[in-house]
């Protein structure tokens, strides 16, 4: 089964080097800048996974992750949050993000932890 990741970044060059290192590991990427279109990604029931970054235009990644979580269909999709917001631990529990990945980010850390739920995956 080929195994999706739904990266939301809004900056091209983040977005971009992060769908290069999970490519490379045989994953497919959906990089998207905004909410709106991810969540009828989302919906299409085609994501394993999502990377989701904080400090988004419009809809901040806090509130896009609380509405995942808040779906019946979505709930068990796993949410890593990658940002560089001092805040982070807090907002991943409020939010009920799986994960964490703090920004700047070493790769191989990276992706040991994506590896993790990547594995998990049905």
């Amino acid at each position: 089964m080929e195994k999706n990741v739904l990266v939301i970044e809004d900056e091209p060059i983040i977005a971009e080097m992060i769908g290069i290192i999970l490519e490379i590991q045989g994953l497919n990427v959906i990089s998207l800048s905004d909410t709106g279109r991810a969540r009828d990604k989302l919906h299409s029931k085609e994501i394993n996974l999502v990377l989701l970054d904080l400090n988004l235009r419009g809809e901040g990644g806090q509130e896009f992750c609380e509405y995942i979580k808040g779906q019946d269909d979505l709930k068990d999709i796993p949410v890593i949050l990658v940002s560089a917001n001092i805040d982070i631990d807090q907002i991943k529990e409020e939010c009920h993000a799986d994960d964490i990945i703090r920004k700047p980010f070493n790769i191989d850390d990276f992706m040991v932890k994506v590896s993790h739920y990547v594995e998990t995956l049905a």
